[in-house]
């Protein structure tokens, strides 16, 4: 704890206080502490992975929705953490907002503070932060485009797991960067400029074709499993793109019953009428459908009902620590009836401990991706992890 550095944002002088000395007490190497926000702001170090900031919700002068939207605004790559006294549905809209501005949020704490919950919150915040310097910057735009045409996007692939055998079933690829000075930097740095300069779409298309050509490395070492990506609505609003899957699949000998597309929930509601005819000729080809993030934006049901998915991803908000927080676990255990109710398969993400396990097991959830069973990691690793893993898991 002590390379840490924890900004704490309240207004109440006594939580303050009482915040600095729990932290003293884990070691935390340096402390601050600020009744203002705006204070707060100007002493945060933007670019900083090891700064963490500790933000409460009801503040008078600028509330901690707007120093969240800010965070976002500014690129923050620090850790945070939502402090309230707020109903717990309040606290996970508030959790969802943060995750969809790409803030390394990893959750709200209850007042008062709970030392154990805060010492595991730290944990996990420290735990995901690089022993390499972690995407200080944004990339530019010249070096994302320059970068495009060299393949500095690298899949990692973090693998999936039946929830009942361990048998590992599939990855997920999740979007990584090859820095010449910086090595390997998370999509933090460069999905939102991606997007907003056009470019999310040949970003997107490596990422297909790097995670293709590696199905076929596995495939021909022994190891069939299901391979998850990603997709853009970009994407999916073009009605080329099932015709170029397609083929790109065959040009290295992929099914593609192997294949399955993740849509995040939230963009569900874009062009409901090209995104439906291009889901829908990807569902024929036999290509699965999977909604990832699923409970973070206001779902729409009548989408889920309209379009072809098979696959239900349900979000770490209300996986991880489900077991003693009544409200995730109602959320977690409608989800999964849902999926039921309409066939589909359910992953649970963000499972990063036993009682993670055991809660979406007693569930019923069919597969189980998260910290616990393994980080992401490159492609040349995934066989032998897989052996590994079995073996220990028969044990």
């Amino acid at each position: 704890m002590k390379h840490l550095s924890v900004l704490v944002l309240d207004d109440d002088d006594f939580i303050l206080d009482v915040t600095q000395a729990m932290l003293e007490n884990m070691g935390v190497g340096h402390i601050e502490t600020h009744l203002s926000a705006r204070s707060a702001l100007k002493a945060l170090d933007m670019s900083n992975p090891l700064q963490i900031i500790l933000c409460d919700l009801n503040m008078p002068d600028m509330d901690g929705v707007e120093v969240i939207r800010y965070l976002g605004q500014q690129g923050f790559i620090g850790g945070v953490v939502v402090l309230s006294g707020e109903d717990i549905r309040t606290q996970h809209s508030v959790v969802a907002m943060g995750r969809a501005h790409h803030l390394n949020l990893l959750g709200a704490l209850n007042k008062p503070i709970n030392t154990d919950e805060l010492l595991a919150m730290l944990e996990n915040i420290k735990a995901s932060i690089s022993k390499k310097p972690y995407a200080l910057t944004l990339l530019s735009v010249d070096e994302l485009r320059a970068g495009l045409t060299t393949d500095a996007v690298v899949p990692y692939f973090q693998p999936q797991v039946d929830t009942l055998t361990g048998k590992v079933i599939g990855v997920e690829a999740l979007a990584r960067w090859q820095h010449k000075q910086l090595g390997i930097i998370g999509p933090a740095a460069f999905i939102a400029v991606a997007e907003d300069n056009d470019l999310i779409t040949p970003l997107t298309y490596q990422m297909i074709t790097q995670s293709l050509k590696q199905w076929r490395i596995w495939n021909d070492e022994g190891i069939d499993l299901s391979l998850s990506i990603n997709v853009s609505m970009h994407s999916l609003n073009d009605f080329s793109f099932p015709d170029w899957l397609v083929a790109e699949a065959q040009a290295f000998a992929v099914p593609l019953d192997r294949l399955v597309m993740e849509l995040t929930e939230s963009h569900l509601s874009d062009n409901i009428l090209v995104t439906s005819d291009v889901l829908t000729r990807l569902c024929l080809k036999r290509i699965r459908l999977s909604v990832d993030d699923f409970g973070t934006a206001y779902s729409n049901m009548e989408k889920l009902q309209q379009l072809p998915f098979s696959e239900l991803k349900i979000d770490r908000a209300f996986v991880h620590g489900a077991d003693h927080n009544p409200h995730s676990h109602s959320i977690l255990k409608h989800s999964i009836e849902l999926a039921k109710s309409l066939n589909m398969i359910t992953v649970a993400e963000g499972v990063e401990d036993q009682p993670d396990w055991d809660c979406v097991a007693k569930q019923g959830c069919d597969l189980i991706q998260g910290y616990f069973v393994s980080r992401p990691m490159p492609g040349d690793q995934i066989v032998q992890w897989a052996k590994n893993w079995e073996a220990d898991f028969k044990k």
